[in-house]
């Protein structure tokens, strides 16, 4: 049997059992060959963008005896999937932007769980789907956190989610994560040095952008 990094770990124990899955941007498949070797679900589909993944991919699937167990699919994020066959959609190991692209281009089904774990910006995720994002937690990997996080799409709506939030969501403030605290002294960290460099900028476009650090700033620091 196969294992996983930290961050997919975390993925797989928040999917579940008996889930039918759909992993957008697999790579390699390790994340689907991992559940199906275990039985954790009753179905995953393997999707990426690119052929080179794929190829990876049913090479692992070949040499783990699941070719043909768990189908793969060249497709871009959800479009042109069977949306309504699946339980979960999980996007692990991707970017914010490409995740947040993704879900605009075709957004999740209202019945489904999302599961993300953005590898940089998470802020941006929380952002756009603020209180949808129903749990967070965090995981350690080669001495960086992550942000694994449970999106409920339901019949999501655009809000207004306060510049501190987005570094800290309701969600993860609430988790009694035992990693939070290094996660809160990780994210001021960042803004200080974001804040310190704005602050010499004489740029009209900046002020913006300075005020919502400092507000961001001052409410981690509270918290």
């Amino acid at each position: 049997m196969i294992s996983l990094p930290p961050r997919l770990r975390a993925v797989a124990e928040l999917i579940p059992a008996g889930a039918r899955v759909v992993d957008v941007g697999t790579d390699h498949a390790r994340l689907p060959v991992y559940l199906m070797q275990r039985g954790l679900v009753s179905s995953v589909l393997a999707t990426d963008l690119h052929a080179g993944p794929l190829r990876r991919a049913r090479r692992l699937l070949v040499r783990c005896g699941l070719d043909g167990v768990v189908p793969l699919r060249q497709a871009d994020g959800l479009s042109g999937l069977p949306l309504d066959q699946f339980d979960v959609v999980v996007m692990a190991g991707l970017g914010a932007d490409t995740i947040l692209e993704l879900c605009r281009q075709t957004p999740p089904p209202a019945h489904v769980i999302c599961l993300f774990q953005p590898m940089s910006h998470a802020e941006r995720l929380r952002a756009w789907w603020g209180d949808a994002i129903t749990a967070e937690r965090l995981v350690r990997e080669e001495n960086r956190l992550y942000s694994v996080m449970t999106v409920s799409p339901g019949d999501k709506l655009p809000e207004a989610v306060p510049p501190g939030r987005r570094y800290v969501g309701r969600a993860l403030e609430q988790s009694g994560d035992p990693l939070l605290n290094a996660y809160l002294d990780q994210q001021i960290a960042r803004l200080a040095a974001e804040a310190e460099g704005l602050s010499a900028s004489r740029r009209p476009e900046d002020d913006i952008r300075r005020a919502e650090t400092g507000e961001a700033l001052t409410f981690l620091r509270e918290m």
